[in-house]
């Protein structure tokens, strides 16, 4: 159901090509595959990129996915329309401002944050988490929290927030 609603939030084309940072499993990666033209997954983790590659084996979807087996802040971004990712805490700010400064420029981004960072990237003026994250954020993109009942569960699980950037 959560993964269904990212796909939805993404308003993916059947010309996007999308980047997914940390596949995992792949669970997410299958659904995008069925609406995109092609999906690039930057994995860091070698037994999770087997895995992904196991899914997608005799699929038509096979030849629609490049798996680049890296780390994303390491690793040059291809080009894409549309970014989906679920963020670990610790990489969540240099990642933001790396997809935020990736050029050319993409149409979207739907991506799972720990709560708390999420709440200053869409803190405004007199709002006491507004700090130089948001405004830096706010200049370079329009960002909303998607609160939606699909994403309250994912709120109260992992406690994380979908930001949606455009």
């Amino acid at each position: 159901m959560v993964v269904q609603s990212i796909v939805d939030k993404a308003g993916l084309k059947t010309t996007d090509v999308v980047l997914e940072i940390g596949p995992g499993t792949g669970n997410l990666t299958m659904k995008l595959l069925e609406k995109a033209k092609k999906v690039v997954a930057v994995e860091l983790d070698p037994r999770m990129v087997l895995e992904l590659q196991r899914r997608v084996q005799g699929t038509p979807y096979a030849s629609h996915l490049q798996i680049i087996q890296s780390d994303v802040l390491k690793v040059d971004l291809p080009y894409f329309d549309v970014c989906v990712a679920n963020i670990p805490y610790q990489i969540s700010s240099p990642l933001t401002f790396k997809l935020l400064a990736h050029k050319p420029s993409f149409r979207a981004a739907i991506i799972m944050f720990q709560h708390e960072f999420a709440m200053r990237l869409v803190a405004k003026p007199a709002d006491p988490l507004y700090c130089r994250l948001a405004v830096n954020t706010q200049l370079l993109a329009r960002v909303n929290h998607l609160l939606k009942d699909d994403f309250l569960r994912l709120l109260s699980v992992f406690n994380q927030a979908g930001i949606h950037f455009a």
